[in-house]
């Protein structure tokens, strides 16, 4: 029986699939050396502008409606496909670019059932694909697991971005939808601070802060109570701004796609706390 290869880290060379147009190896994501420059760690303008962008037209979308929420999270969805098979560090990035994209189209139309039943079936349908994607590889099995765990990674936060297209449907959930995208776009304050020398311990704290006052303002636009609004602000403050910061050290987020796909996946990544508040009585 032949053995297995060994998936050595440190003694694997990219494969063939890993290579920009020019020949040149793509920029990995995980298990390499983060960049370790002067600006290593701080949030990219790219990922500033990302995030601010996605939040703004998230939040317009769901004040126009249904049609326009799914449209939208479905661009957003692509946009996240566009670059994170390289900030994930996929050893096949084209083909996990396939596989994301063509899940995200399956996942995101499934919202058009509004009670969300045919979400797990279309994730489970992108799982599939991942591993058929795999079977069918001709460059070994190095990064396997790191493949699939890039494009697991994925499909949840396409998963969770879809959760929050229902809220577009009731007044309570546009307005759940106001509170949390004011958080997130207020979260953003710890990003501008993270190349500040003495901020780095101090901005999970200032992210939580800014979030649940940004929120506890734009309540006093929608109808959600001050206790609420805290509530939202400190989930969606808090976890929008940490997916930047744990994306901040990898090789790709130099790269315009990086950024895009950490910023726009940070902001689909709360979809489902905008679900459970919009639910919430």
């Amino acid at each position: 029986m032949a053995s297995v290869p060994e998936d050595n880290a440190a003694l694997r060379d990219p494969g063939p699939d890993r290579s920009d147009a020019s020949g040149a190896p793509g920029v990995a994501g995980s298990l390499q050396e983060p960049h370790s420059h002067h600006g290593a760690g701080r949030i990219r303008w790219g990922s500033i502008v990302a995030t601010l962008v996605a939040a703004v037209v998230l939040l317009v979308a769901q004040d126009s409606g249904y049609a326009a929420t799914l449209g939208v999270t479905l661009v957003l969805a692509l946009a996240l496909v566009w670059g994170w098979p390289r900030l994930t560090g996929s050893w096949t990035p084209v083909a996990t670019t396939i596989v994301l994209g063509v899940a995200s189209v399956a996942i995101v139309l499934s919202a058009l059932r509004e009670d969300l039943l045919w979400v797990p079936a279309a994730v489970a349908f992108g799982i599939v694909l991942a591993f058929v994607g795999q079977l069918v590889r001709r460059t070994g099995r190095e990064g396997l697991v790191l493949t699939l765990l890039s494009s697991f990674g994925g499909l949840v936060v396409i998963a969770s971005g879809t959760t929050a297209v229902v809220a577009a449907d009731t007044h309570r959930g546009q307005a759940v939808a106001v509170v949390a995208m004011a958080a997130v776009a207020a979260a953003v304050v710890a990003d501008l601070l993270s190349g500040v020398r003495v901020a780095p311990p101090l901005l999970g704290f200032v992210a939580l802060v800014v979030g649940m006052l940004a929120a506890v303002v734009a309540s006093r636009f929608a109808e959600v109570g001050t206790l609420e609004a805290l509530g939202i602000g400190a989930a969606v403050g808090t976890v929008s701004w940490s997916f930047r910061r744990v994306l901040a050290l990898e090789p790709a987020v130099l790269t315009a796609r990086g950024q895009v796909s950490a910023g726009v996946g940070s902001v689909l990544v709360v979809g489902a706390v905008v679900h459970l508040f919009s639910v919430l009585t």
